[in-house]
């Protein structure tokens, strides 16, 4: 999915900015199969006509169904070796050279890539993961990945024998892969969540007036897109590939005392699901063979963080800091009253 967000502010409304985000569409049918199957059928004017196609729906079902059961059951018995909680016991009891599991490592990620590219899965890009690190929605701590915990040769190995095309960066320590576009809302007064906000505009404020942003500043070097073309010719028979999401967030509220007080409504797109693959490292001398595979659904994109693997422990957040100056200034003034 490419995501792009639009450069432009679609406008503002209770003090709020809104922008559009710009996604690929799915590659799935939006309607419950047993109504497409019977809008279908109902197309069919002879009632013998539509009860062969009904049975050959169920055919077409049943095929579908025994490859993956098929595909399912040789990836679970591949996971048993992998699994992080029983794996290793299970592995010493095949008494394997570490050749051959590393056959059977990849054996296991090219069945899982497998049942994800039919299940309409895909691999989360660089581009969308920096469009949902460019704002927040309901998660307000800073949160990174401790690397340092992290196996590289797993994947790093598995995609140089089998290359996939646009891997993210993160690629060689995790790989996230998604499905699915929804919206989520939530209106609150969010009074802490704006303070936040406007202690941090002040000390981005106070960073560029003393130029000392610029000591921290880094240069950001775009990678070129491949596989992009300009085109300048709409063909007007085409359906538009791309859709266009809304994004409402509280970093781009007007400073207001009207808006502090007062109830809003975010809006965040969401991936409706999300697998996250990956290994811990291990040492030289007791390499780790577990695989985690990890499962989460309707994750907001801006908050997509919470399904890193092995986080570092959360720094303070603007709020946190002004609470700790007031208290450190208050036990300061209460020490020097008491002498």
């Amino acid at each position: 999915m490419a995501a792009e967000k639009q450069a432009a502010m679609d406008g503002r409304k209770d003090g709020v900015a809104r922008e559009v985000i710009r996604m690929e569409r799915e590659a799935v049918i939006p309607i419950l199969k047993p109504k497409l199957v019977m809008r279908l059928a109902y197309l069919i004017e002879h009632e013998a006509d539509r009860n062969e196609f009904l049975k050959l729906c169920k055919k077409v079902e049943y095929t579908i169904r025994a490859w993956y059961l098929l595909q399912f059951e040789d990836l679970m018995q591949l996971y048993s070796l992998f699994d992080p909680v029983s794996g290793k016991e299970r592995l010493q009891q095949q008494n394997l050279t570490p050749e051959e599991i590393e056959t059977l490592e990849f054996n296991f990620m090219t069945y899982l890539f497998q049942v994800m590219e039919k299940s309409n899965f895909k691999l989360l890009s660089d581009e969308e993961f920096d469009i949902a690190q460019s704002g927040k929605y309901l998660l307000n701590l800073p949160i990174k990945v401790d690397e340092s915990k992290l196996d590289k040769k797993l994947l790093t190995k598995y995609f140089k024998e089998h290359p996939h095309d646009n891997l993210p960066e993160f690629s060689n320590k995790y790989i996230i892969f998604r499905r699915g576009i929804g919206i989520d809302r939530t209106t609150d007064y969010f009074f802490i969540e704006k303070v936040d906000v406007m202690i941090s505009r002040a000390w981005r404020s106070l960073l560029r007036v003393t130029r000392i942003d610029r000591l921290f500043s880094k240069k950001q070097h775009l990678k070129p897109k491949n596989g992009t073309k300009k085109t300048d010719e709409i063909n007007e028979d085409e359906e538009d590939p791309e859709l266009f999401v809304e994004r409402i967030r509280l970093e781009k509220i007007e400073l207001s005392l009207k808006n502090l007080m007062s109830k809003m409504t975010i809006q965040e797109p969401t991936f409706d699901r999300m697998i996250v693959v990956y290994r811990r490292a291990g040492t030289k001398t007791e390499p780790d063979r577990g695989i985690f595979v990890k499962h989460f659904k309707n994750i907001p994109m801006a908050d997509m963080e919470i399904v890193l693997p092995e986080k570092k422990n959360p720094s303070l957040t603007p709020m946190d800091w002004v609470k700790f100056l007031i208290s450190a200034v208050i036990g300061l003034l209460m020490t020097c009253r008491s002498l």
